[in-house]
């Protein structure tokens, strides 16, 4: 039977659970508010939401008063009004309106509210102590400035998922401070976006411009493949600071990755090498020098390697050119996890992952297997935070460690010698009290997930065993199969095709033309060998770093931010990327640099980004018509779940590496993370270091899988 409730004189239909103030911006009648965030813990700190419900005899938070049949609520009385105001000048006792000299001033929300009220200075101000800035490692804190409306605590615990910031002490010394010095989070800067004042900044952003100097360009970030929109400021043609868009959030690498662009050794002119020294040349003369070492061998002996990081487009090309060619043609992406990849589209019928994040955050329970979130894609365990806030979704994580979200979590289990698989059999037949209870799980619910990482990829012998226990989940009851990696676009890679990394080491290629990739240890270790064993190497990158110091030509190349192009999320949605800044250098696009090369051999390969993606549209199962869509738009997915043939069969006890993804979001380059302190590897440039978040237990043994050694690539 349909509820409602009367605002303003127009009846609203509600649910359950929704409070006025969600009814109210259903049905376009606005409420002003301060201290609410949309589908986070309400605290009705701020009082600026008040409104007058009949038969209660003082105003109530709108954001935090539930709907009841019948009700009747007034949202713009005089009573109402003076209440507001009231609220509103508390909270200019603390921060008078100094806008003149505010960096945030046209960002700011409590300016906007004194405006709607009417409000133009304040002459009553509260005088205390002042205090300086708070350096929180990429954030800073103004105590003075902060209203203590609770948007970054809520946002940090319910959204982010972190727990890293609280307020302290109370009465007029209540202050927002780290629960632990120093700041230790992701660093995804979402308590910067939630703050109405600008008391949370961005360090890097901080006294470099005015927010109204930055022209806002909106488009995908392009750091990982679950892609997130986001807001890039833009001054001069140098992108400034970057902010969430469309309601998502963004990570650190979102917020502060851009600045590569800034990085003086960046190349600006192409390279070659003679006697082992690099020399500036013109790109004529460096693309004769590449074509005709591509043809000194024969081109059936030259190779092409696709990065994850090109888009579509960019892929597709490199492999026509391959094709008309005669060359060989592999992606960064078959090395990385081919093999897994072909095991999942025969049992799915696709490469991407099985349902969608949405789905995830519906889940009753979620495994996450061998997924370091904080290395991999933060953006998922957003995903994971809101199915367990919102329906109280079941955790289990099985891991070669302990992982930062593990308070959160129903159960977290340590993969010893990286026998993923044995735990998975475990799960299936062990008396074990612990393994009873997930057998439970998975038989009394019916909406469940897998969430697979990097640990799970590089260290299980058997990667058919999880699809073994999407089996013994069921198709009935599996919602999605999540796979999580560090670049953007592996799922437009595998489509694309190419070689299998077999296939590329029989042919062992003379000339290799390496284009957005630097393999180094760990998986893609194997690239490296290719590179290393071929008599001509030319790299296509934007710096001399890695294994390009060793090529004899190196061609600078445009970023993906200044550029256009697509890109396949993890999920299957079509990630459109825009140009943000024009290249300020001597460098061109990938798809000029295959459209050049492409006439050296008399082959048409396309430049326009838009005409490629219409050619190859079908090819990745979208719509020609789709580059400018600006709908959410998830590629055609065949629906199959083929049942997958294993045995497990308990693995030699051997120690093992496992390399792991960079992380970088504690201020440091990386992490080193052993179960000992012996042998450790000679890497002098990055720090030797157990983050605080591991630590469960006084011993280290307890937080590391025994006969695994986890070093970042």
């Amino acid at each position: 039977m349909d509820r409602y409730i009367t605002i303003n004189d127009k009846k609203c239909l509600f649910k359950d659970g929704e409070t006025i103030l969600m009814v109210a911006e259903r049905n376009n009648i606005h409420i002003p508010v301060l201290c609410y965030i949309k589908d986070i813990a309400e605290t009705g700190a701020c009082r600026i939401c008040l409104v007058e419900v009949e038969g209660v005899p003082q105003p109530v938070a709108s954001c935090s008063a539930f709907a009841t049949d019948g009700m009747v609520v007034y949202t713009d009385t005089d009573e109402v009004k003076k209440h507001r105001l009231k609220a509103l000048e508390f909270i200019l006792l603390k921060h008078p309106l100094k806008c003149g000299t505010c960096e945030n001033a046209e960002d700011c929300v409590l300016r906007e509210l004194a405006r709607q009220m009417g409000i133009s200075e304040v002459t009553d101000v509260y005088e205390e102590e002042h205090h300086p800035l708070q350096d929180w490692n990429m954030l800073l804190y103004d105590r003075d400035a902060c209203v203590l409306c609770m948007r970054c605590v809520n946002v940090c615990r319910d959204i982010a998922g972190c727990d890293a910031i609280d307020v302290v002490a109370r009465g007029n010394n209540a202050h927002i401070e780290p629960a632990h010095e120093p700041l230790n989070c992701d660093f995804c800067g979402m308590c910067v976006d939630s703050c109405p004042v600008g008391a949370i900044k961005d360090k890097p952003f901080t006294y470099s411009l005015k927010v109204w100097e930055l022209e806002y360009i909106n488009t995908t970030c392009s750091f990982c493949p679950v892609g997130c929109k986001i807001n890039y400021g833009v001054h001069q043609n140098q992108i400034h600071r970057t902010r969430l868009a469309c309601s998502t959030s963004i990570c650190s690498k979102g917020r502060y990755g851009f600045k590569f662009l800034d990085i003086d050794k960046r190349i600006k002119s192409p390279l070659i090498k003679k006697d082992g020294v690099f020399t500036k040349t013109d790109w004529h003369y460096a693309m004769d020098r590449v074509y005709h070492s591509l043809t000194e061998y024969g081109v059936e002996n030259s190779l092409i390697i696709a990065g994850g990081w090109l888009s579509n487009e960019e892929l597709f090309s490199y492999k026509a050119l391959a094709d008309k060619t005669g060359m060989k043609f592999i992606t960064e992406a078959e090395v990385y996890f081919g093999s897994f990849a072909r095991l999942f589209k025969e049992k799915f019928g696709h490469y991407e992952s099985v349902g969608t994040l949405a789905e995830v955050e519906k889940s009753d329970v979620i495994f996450v297997i061998g997924a370091d979130f904080a290395r991999e894609n933060v953006g998922v365990k957003w995903s994971v935070i809101k199915a367990i806030r919102k329906n109280n979704a079941k955790v289990i994580t099985i891991g070669l460690q302990r992982y930062d979200y593990d308070e959160r979590t129903y159960l977290s289990l340590i993969a010893d010698y990286a026998d993923f698989a044995g735990e998975f059999e475990k799960i299936k037949s062990s008396d074990k009290n612990i393994y009873t209870a997930l057998r439970k799980q998975i038989s009394s619910n019916t909406k469940i997930s897998i969430i697979a990482g990097n640990e799970y990829f590089c260290g299980e012998k058997k990667l058919e065993s999880i699809l073994s226990f999407a089996d013994y989940i069921g198709q009935d009851k599996l919602r999605a199969f999540i796979l999580t990696y560090d670049k953007v676009n592996y799922v437009g890679s595998l489509y694309a095709g190419g070689l299998t990394t077999l296939d590329v080491a029989a042919a062992a290629p003379k000339s290799v033309f390496a284009v957005a990739v630097n393999p180094s240890i760990g998986k893609n270790e194997e690239l490296m060998q290719l590179i290393e064993n071929a008599e001509f190497y030319a790299a296509l990158d934007m710096f001399l770093t890695g294994i390009v110091k060793n090529a004899d030509v190196v061609l600078p190349v445009r970023s993906v931010l200044e550029t256009d192009g697509t890109a396949v999320s993890i999920d299957g949605r079509l990630l459109r990327m825009k140009k943000v800044v024009q290249s300020p250098i001597n460098s061109k696009s990938n798809l000029e640099i295959a459209h050049i090369l492409g006439d050296y051999f008399r082959k048409k390969i396309d430049k326009d980004a838009e005409n490629v993606f219409k050619q190859i549209a079908v090819s990745l199962g979208f719509n020609v018509d789709d580059y400018k869509s600006s709908e959410e738009l998830y590629r055609v997915k065949e629906k199959i779940f083929n049942k997958t043939e294993y045995i497990y069969t308990k693995p030699d006890i051997a120690e093992s590496i496992v390399y792991v993804n960079p992380r970088h979001h504690e201020g440091v380059l990386t992490k080193m993370i052993f179960a000992s302190e012996e042998n450790y590897p000679n890497f002098p440039e990055i720090e030797k270091y157990i983050s605080p978040g591991y630590i469960r237990s006084g011993n280290m043994l307890d937080n590391i899988a025994k006969g695994v050694k986890l070093i970042p690539r």
